[in-house]
This record gives C-alpha cells, sequence and structure tokens, in this order.
C-alpha cells in the first residue's frame, strides 16, 4: 500500500506541473521513468494492480517537426505473479520475469500548432512503435517448474500528456501496452488449456525530460523591425525598412530586388536597371523607352523599324514587309490590282490572279494542270449513248473543276463510228453529247456554261476499218473555255 500511495503522490505533483516540448531550437531530449509494468496473461489480468514495485526506464527523444518526434524508449521491471489467489486463480501457480524493454517509437503531439499551439502548457501525445523484449522467466505454472529466457519482438503503443515546469525541464505521465511476439513468458503455454491467453504488459510510468540548449530570448527584436528574432527570417534587416510578418525586407513585385533598393517597386524588373523593367529587351528601361513593348534601338527611342522600309514600326501597319519589297506610306506592301498579292511577288501585278499562279489568273491550261484533266474522250459502246464508269470519272472531275470556278464553261463534241447511216450516226452523235451535258446539269453545273456540237461520222479520230479504230471513234470530245471569250 506505501509503494501505490507513494506512485499515485508522484502522479497527482506531475498532473499540478506543465511541460515544456522540445522545438526547432531544441531538438534533443533526454528521459529518466519510473513507474511499473504488469502482466494480464494465462494466470491473470493485473492491470492498475500497482503489484509489481518499482520498475525504471530511460528515454532519447529528437524533434523532427510540430507533429512528430522521435524516440528510443527502454524500460525495465520485475514482473510477477504473487498473490494470484485474489484474481481467482490456483495459489500454486505463479512465474517471475525479469522484463528488459527497448523501442524506436513515433510520437504524436498535439501541441503541434493545429491542434494546440506548440507552447501549450498541456500537451496530450500518442506513442506507437516496434522494438524488442528480453525475458529471463521461471516459475511454476501448469505443466511444471521452468527457468527460460526468451528474446522476442513487439509492437507498443500508448498515450500521455506532458507538463512543462522549467522552459528545460518537462514531466510526462504515460500509459502504454507492450504486445511481445510470444505467448510463453508465464510458463502457460500448453495447447490443451481452453483458457491459453497471449501476454500483454501494461507499462505506467512518470518520466522526467531534460531538453538541453541555450535558451533564446524571444521578446529580443535586434533589428527593431518589429519582428522579435526568433520569429524574424531576415534578423540584420537595416533601420527603418518596411518588412513582412517574417522579418524579411518586402519585394512588392517579387523580382528579387528588394523594395528600399528597387527604382520601380511595384513592377518586376532588371538587377542591371535598379529593379525597372525592360520589357522588349532593347537594353532600353521601359521608363525611357517609347516603344516599351517591342526591341528598338536608342536613335529611335527604343522604337525598331524591323522591316527596314523606312517607317517605323509603331507606324508601320505591315511591320513585317520582306526587304526591299516597294510599300506605301503606311508601310505596306504596294498591290496594284489588289488580288492580295504584293506587287513585288506578282508576276501579273496590273491584273487580279491567285497566289498558286503567283498572281496571274486562271486560264484553261492552269485548270487542267490543277485539276489532272486528261482531256482523253469519253468513249460509248457501238450504238449506244450510255455513259460508262471510266467517262464517268472524267465528267466528275470536269464538274469539280467548274464548281469551283464559276468564270469557266466547258465543250462536248459527240462523234460516232460509220457503222449506219449519216443520218442517224448524226442524231447518236448528238445524244452522246447530251449524255455529258446532262450529267454535269444534274451536278449542278449551268447550261449556260455547257456548249454542244455533233458531227456524226465525219471526223473520225482513228481508221474505221478495224475493230479498234472504230471503238476509239464513238466517242465525245471536251474542251474547256473562258465565259464571255
Amino acid at each position: 500500500m506505501k509503494a501505490k500511495r507513494l506512485l499515485m503522490t508522484v502522479i497527482l505533483i506531475a498532473g499540478m506541473t506543465s511541460l515544456h516540448a522540445q522545438n526547432a531550437d531544441n531538438k534533443w531530449g533526454i528521459g529518466a521513468h519510473l513507474g511499473v509494468m504488469e502482466y494480464n496473461g494465462d494466470f491473470a489480468n493485473q492491470f492498475y494492480s500497482f503489484q509489481q514495485g518499482y520498475a525504471v526506464g530511460a528515454s532519447l527523444s529528437r524533434y523532427l517537426n510540430p507533429s512528430f518526434d522521435a524516440m528510443l524508449h527502454f524500460f525495465y521491471d520485475g514482473v510477477n505473479s504473487n498473490d494470484l489467489g485474489k484474481f481467482g486463480q490456483a495459489t500454486w501457480l505463479d512465474f517471475y520475469s525479469h522484463m528488459y524493454n527497448l523501442n524506436l517509437l513515433a510520437k504524436y503531439k498535439f501541441n503541434n500548432g493545429y491542434i494546440l499551439k506548440e507552447t501549450a502548457i498541456i500537451a496530450p501525445f500518442i506513442l506507437a512503435g516496434i522494438g524488442g523484449n528480453l525475458a529471463k522467466t521461471s516459475g511454476t505454472g501448469p505443466s511444471g517448474a521452468f527457468d527460460e529466457t526468451y528474446i522476442n519482438p513487439n509492437i507498443y503503443g500508448g498515450l500521455g500528456v506532458n507538463l512543462r515546469i522549467t522552459p528545460g525541464i518537462s514531466l510526462a505521465v504515460q500509459s502504454s501496452l507492450m504486445a511481445p511476439f510470444n505467448d510463453k513468458i508465464d510458463g502457460w503455454y500448453s495447447p490443451a488449456s481452453s483458457s491459453n491467453t497471449a501476454e500483454i504488459f501494461l507499462e505506467n510510468s512518470v518520466g522526467i525530460y531534460v531538453t538541453p540548449g541555450k535558451t533564446k530570448d524571444k521578446k529580443k527584436d535586434s533589428d527593431g523591425d518589429g519582428v522579435i528574432d526568433k520569429l524574424d527570417l531576415c534578423p540584420d534587416t537595416p533601420a527603418g525598412v518596411p518588412v513582412d510578418a517574417n522579418g524579411c525586407p518586402l519585394d512588392t513585385d517579387k523580382d528579387g530586388i528588394l523594395d528600399y533598393q528597387d527604382d520601380c517597386p511595384t513592377v518586376a524588373g532588371l538587377k542591371q536597371f535598379n529593379g525597372c523593367p525592360d520589357t522588349d529587351g532593347d537594353g532600353i528601361p521601359d521608363k525611357l523607352d517609347e516603344c516599351p513593348d517591342v526591341a528598338g534601338t536608342a536613335a529611335l527611342k527604343g522604337c525598331p523599324d524591323t522591316d527596314g522600309d523606312g517607317v517605323i514600326d509603331k507606324d508601320d501597319r505591315c511591320p513585317n514587309t520582306p526587304k526591299g519589297y516597294k510599300v506605301d506610306r503606311f508601310g505596306c506592301p504596294v498591290d496594284a490590282d489588289r488580288d492580295g498579292i504584293p506587287d513585288s511577288e506578282d508576276a501579273c501585278p496590273d491584273t487580279p490572279g491567285v497566289s498558286e499562279l503567283k498572281g496571274c489568273p486562271f486560264d484553261v491550261k492552269a485548270i487542267i494542270a490543277k485539276y489532272n484533266l486528261t482531256m482523253e474522250p469519253i468513249l460509248f459502246d457501238f450504238d449506244s449513248y450510255a455513259l460508262k464508269s471510266v467517262g464517268i470519272e472524267a465528267l466528275d472531275k470536269i464538274n469539280n473543276a467548274l464548281s469551283n470556278h464559276k468564270e469557266f464553261g466547258v465543250q462536248f463534241d459527240g462523234h460516232t463510228d460509220y457503222v449506219g447511216s449519216e443520218e442517224y450516226n448524226l442524231k447518236l452523235s448528238e445524244k452522246r453529247a447530251n449524255s455529258a451535258k446532262d450529267y454535269l446539269m444534274n451536278k449542278g453545273i449551268g447550261g449556260e456554261r455547257i456548249r454542244l456540237q455533233y458531227f456524226g461520222e465525219t471526223k473520225p479520230a482513228q481508221d474505221n476499218r478495224s475493230k479498234d479504230g472504230r471503238s476509239l471513234n464513238r466517242r465525245v470530245e471536251y474542251n474547256l473555255f473562258e465565259l464571255g471569250k
């Protein structure tokens, strides 16, 4: 009972004090711990019975960030099962174990600036990690006397609260569970036992931490900028210079040149111009440049004449005119025929044309070449004026050309071989020419753009005496023409 009263007194005294946590200024902490390690297993549950006597421990911790510390934690206790009759077990069962426990832990702190202030007086925490356990144990179990030594990995987790005493000394009240990967420490591990329970140990302790390091004067402001040294990232700022919340001189335009050294503090600029910009990079700062957005020359007060046509760019409606082109008073190339092709590039400068013909207008030869017209006759079967597939393909090309060039038309000339009467063949050649015309009109070509001629058998292309010659004479020939000519 005296031991229990002493431990409870220490815990109550700790609860009346306050904590100084490790921080970015003082990262290392060492601790000493006093408490008990209590047993729960096959024999009994002795948690919070305080029957084990005193135990001791030590720890080394390292500040990582406002939320986390890393900790190396050691603890020793002599765990025993004396007086088991109080817990409903046979009094002849007992064991005693020297427990040595070493763990690497992560410590999550609630005084991290998000939940509680880092300078909070009371600071709860959570511990979790892994480690190793050395247990030298002996006693009497269901299978008889035993005396064993075990080395086991274990998991460890707990919670507690830190309380500050002085800036360099703090107390911690902590309760943690340690679970070794071993069910043999209490000597009760018979597979036949229906009550076999894995051992878990409860560590209750009070610790005292010492944080080495010099305590800084939190209120000192060496450069007199209104930001104390502890929070000042620029502690040597010249007197009278405006600063931000971190104590650093303002750089309003974020150009790396501090406002008190910047001739243009509200506009990002260059060091060589004392913080003023040179937007066009011509070596003339914008405040002296009459054309600040376009690179120029000092002789033209920063304005360029990019194309060298005698008209400076700010007055030049065509500032990229190729060198040597004849330009008007606005700096644009002269286009006498207004076809969009400068006279300097126009092969027909006095006649509107197209770019693909270097400024000259389309003619029949140009259209034939552009649309790949073969000008081969459209052939027909004997005594027929029905179009064949090859003829349709030729007519589709003609339709494409005429659809894109409204100023042109087509002439179809109908022919036959000499088989049959002249009168019959003349009618047949007319029908063949009309077959071509009708096809184009059905495609949308106006009849006024189509001319017809028909010659019957009077203009053979080949000798009618041969079969092949006659097949080539059954034809419609075509030619393009320019309307109005």
